[in-house]
């Protein structure tokens, strides 16, 4: 058997060395979410129940999935993730839980996961940990299904298979289990927080959390629709760099260099191409592996520049949108007003980009000079970091105390950001970095939830003021009558209701 523990060797004179992916996150495993017992439990939470997310949504079916963490010793626990989706190919299984950074190619598709790291991040670290395989049940059909026993070569980034036999599961889906070094105590209120979140941004989802075979708790399935499928597209040339142009040419630069740009890039039609190579000086004839580095240097550079092209298509993004985003909101958190904005299709760097956000009020005790932030990338929460995002240095920008703010009710702010690429701070995927299109868009988007929060509270001031002043001419009008009945010797006072009434319509009207 492979020895995965081997480190590597030294590859020439002096101090350099080589080493593969997977020894850089089994030396610097804290960059993604696993620098200590609490975080790394938290962390493969979430890289798997996003796994089992992606994989329903991708198959079209409310995704149904069952989190279950049992404590085997005072830091060692087993972890598990089972989902009702497709199941996934056997020729994928082993490198899609024994190799980092393995993905898909060149599709451009608004997805939870970004690095392929992830879930093999969890596979190392509990590895590591506990000198444990992970083990993965996936059937794809109503036949017989597949049981994997997986390790990791960390020096030269393979999966190693222990063992692989049939076996049967209920239906088609996918469970995955983890033994790994674990503080379930300090994570469980982490956990059922990110789970909480989910619910908001996935509200088609049941989650069933179990604790120790006694604690179940359920979140989500406050909706029974499907989010809009997001659709694979090529890559926008404005978001090209040298090195996928260079994989581009190594799949397809037998082609005319017209023939390359249609077939590789969307936006990209006969009409554009031409005008675009006109703009470039080059032959749309010639091949497009006989240029020079100077030319793909050139040609990389003039992409990216270039304002003939149109804006990335949007439909490869999915956003949670307008009833379910609310909905979701208030059936986690009870909440009193709710209002929803999105900003775009918009892009950055050639990729699409689309903000939305709800703001809400409750009647929490706590209040503060701005919201309280709820922060989402591709319906991912993000619980980690919020001061360091750009999204919370963006919303400090913000004169809240004009959109009436501080006179308000608990304020609360969710927002979820969409693009086929976010550009996260670290791998661990807890805060968004600075981006002049994302902040931008950000400062429009609560900028007009502020706005609409400033007219709610007005119209809740006005009522207000409208129904007290009603009470005290309902009171005014009964001593009136009162008196009049009294003079004209009636008996009983005439009623009020219908006067007052038709006075405040009056003065609604006017």
């Amino acid at each position: 058997m492979i020895d995965r523990y081997t480190m590597t060797q030294v590859v020439s004179t002096g101090d350099f060395i080589s080493i593969s992916p997977s020894e850089f996150f089994y030396r610097n495993r804290q960059m993604a979410g696993f620098g200590n017992p609490t975080q790394a439990v938290y962390s493969t939470v979430r890289e798997l129940v996003e796994n089992s997310l992606d994989a329903c949504e991708d198959a079209q079916k409310l995704p149904v999935i069952d989190v279950r963490i049992r404590r085997e010793s005072s830091d060692i626990i087993q972890l598990s993730v089972s989902d009702n989706g497709t199941g996934i190919p056997e020729e994928h299984v082993p490198n899609a839980f024994g190799r980092i950074f393995y993905g898909s190619k060149y599709g451009m598709r608004q997805k939870r996961g970004t690095f392929g790291l992830g879930v093999t991040m969890a596979v190392l670290y509990g590895q590591l940990t506990t000198d444990s395989p992970v083990t993965v049940s996936t059937q794809m059909d109503e036949g017989h299904g597949l049981t994997y026993k997986i390790f990791i070569d960390v020096e030269k980034n393979e999966p190693i298979i222990e063992s692989k036999h049939l076996s049967r599961r209920s239906g088609p889906g996918t469970d995955v289990s983890i033994r790994l070094n674990g503080d379930v105590r300090r994570a469980k209120s982490r956990i059922i927080e990110y789970l909480r979140m989910t619910a908001v941004s996935s509200p088609h989802a049941r989650i069933i959390l179990e604790f120790e075979d006694h604690d179940h708790l359920h979140f989500g399935g406050s909706s029974t629709t499907l989010p809009s499928p997001s659709l694979c597209t090529k890559p926008h040339p404005r978001g090209v760099d040298r090195e996928l142009l260079r994989r581009l040419l190594a799949d397809r630069g037998q082609k005319s260099l017209i023939e390359f740009l249609i077939d590789s890039f969307q936006q990209v039609g006969d009409r554009t191409a031409r005008r675009f190579l006109r703009f470039m000086a080059l032959d749309p004839k010639i091949r497009a592996d006989s240029l020079t580095r100077e030319d793909l240097s050139r040609l990389s550079n003039t992409l990216r520049r270039f304002d003939g092209f149109s804006r990335p298509d949007s439909r490869c993004l999915s956003p949670i949108g307008e009833f379910a985003f609310k909905e979701a909101v208030s059936a986690e958190f009870g909440v009193d007003v709710l209002t929803y904005a999105k900003q775009g299709p918009l892009e950055w760097e050639g990729h699409p980009l689309l903000i939305e956000g709800v703001i809400a009020t409750d009647n929490g005790a706590s209040q503060s000079e701005i919201p309280s932030l709820h922060r989402f990338a591709n319906k991912v929460p993000l619980l980690y970091d919020a001061s360091e995002g750009v999204l919370m240095k963006t919303l400090r920008k913000v004169t809240w105390s004009r959109y009436e703010v501080e006179k308000s009710k608990t304020v609360s702010l969710f927002v979820n950001v969409c693009s086929t690429r976010i550009p996260y701070i670290a791998a661990g995927k807890h805060s968004i970095a600075s981006s002049t299109q994302i902040e931008d868009g950000a400062l429009s988007l609560f900028r007009e939830l502020g706005r609409q929060l400033g007219k709610s509270a007005v119209k809740s001031s006005q009522s207000k003021r409208n129904a007290r002043r009603m009470r005290e001419f309902t009171r005014s009008f009964k001593i009136i009558a009162k008196f009049s009945a009294e003079l004209a010797n009636r008996a009983t006072p005439p009623s009020t209701v219908g006067l007052v009434k038709s006075l405040f319509e009056v003065d609604d009207h006017d």
